[in-house]
């Protein structure tokens, strides 16, 4: 497959991680121009990757004006995540836009009405489905090759100290800027739809972060499956991957896996998927093999649904990524409302009045 042309939209911290550690790595994707408003961006960008000059540009249009791409990857602050993708759907390219997709479900709505519209693919960089395990696991309980699924316990810890997280301004750092990745792997993985949710968030005294930066929810998923999430920025013990715990009860037995394992302190069989039999036997799996992994999976898939008119199994679309983003804002809402049940229709129901 001829590699597609894209523009990357974003030379930040992140974005430069981008264009460094993932795009050199799909060779089904090819980025042709970078984009940055900041002139130290673009200057950083350039030393760093061996750019020329005409392969940077201060703005979309300029860039879209300049090159023949096929897509754009947007790299950017949440906050950016409408203006970029709308610029683009409108300047008929296609779009990747990192996760959360954007700050408000009213805006994730009428950017895949206007994608629909004008007949481009829209996407989110949901990096956490792209991982043997994970895609193993969904295939299992789709061929219900356990039985049916019982419940789901899915548990995330990170010291924010320690990972240096730096967004500690940021609305909901657990339900929304990281929980939606789990959330999104859970209708993934049971392939079925989150019904109604109920969550607690809290914080603690050495906490940096302006919003709780952890939370236990109960998801309800519509087959009636109960999900229980704890998430924590705030946890100083052993930590797990940031794909999270998960223990996924079946019928015939337990899967366990912990997804996207860090470079070190988590638990040696990170990224492998076991299952736990009646006897209580535990035995590792075969995974699954997949074209690119996290990121690389992300772009991977992008470019294949450009080059194919058609988005790759399990690739969410950004009309299927509003369900992840509205569990998140349930989640929100249901903490701000002292625990109590919130079901998705109603959040969903409410950007359309």
């Amino acid at each position: 497959m001829k590699p597609v042309a894209l523009i990357q939209v974003g030379l930040g911290g992140w974005g430069l991680n981008w264009a460094e550690l993932v795009v050199p790595h799909v060779h089904s994707a090819r980025v042709v121009a970078f984009v940055d408003a900041s002139a130290d961006a673009r200057a950083r960008a350039q030393k760093t990757l061996g750019l020329g000059a005409g392969a940077l540009f201060e703005d979309l249009p300029a860039a879209v004006a300049a090159v023949d791409a096929d897509g754009v990857v947007g790299v950017v602050p949440a906050a950016a995540h409408r203006s970029v993708s709308e610029a683009a759907l409108r300047a008929g390219r296609h779009v990747l836009v990192e996760k959360p997709f954007t700050e408000t479900l009213e805006d994730a709505l009428e950017l895949v009405d206007l994608a629909d519209r004008v007949g481009r693919i829209l996407m989110v960089s949901q990096n956490y489905r792209y991982h043997a395990a994970a895609v193993t696991a969904a295939d299992r309980i789709r061929s219900s090759a356990d039985g049916r699924v019982l419940s789901v316990t899915i548990e995330f810890r990170q010291d924010w100290k320690a990972t240096g997280h730096r967004y500690h301004d940021i609305v909901a750092p657990l339900l929304l800027d990281m929980g939606i990745h789990h959330f999104d792997m859970l209708r993934m993985i049971l392939g079925e739809e989150i019904n109604k949710v109920a969550c607690r968030s809290w914080t603690t005294p050495y906490s940096p972060f302006r919003d709780h930066g952890a939370a236990h929810a109960l998801l309800m998923m519509e087959s009636g499956v109960a999900v229980s999430y704890l998430g924590s920025w705030l946890r100083r013990g052993v930590p797990t991957p940031w794909g999270g715990q998960w223990v996924i009860e079946c019928e015939n037995g337990e899967l366990l896996f912990a997804t996207r394992p860090a470079k070190e302190g988590v638990p040696p069989d990170a990224g492998k998927l076991f299952l736990r039999g009646l006897d209580g036997e535990i035995r590792e799996l075969a995974a699954d093999p997949i074209p690119y992994t996290d990121r690389a999976g992300a772009l991977g898939a992008f470019a294949y649904a450009i080059a194919t008119g058609t988005p790759p199994r399990f690739a969410p679309t950004g009309r299927d990524n509003i369900r992840s983003l509205a569990t998140s804002f349930g989640c929100m809402q249901s903490a701000a409302e002292d625990g109590r049940w919130v079901t998705l229709a109603d959040v969903m129901s409410s950007i359309r009045r």
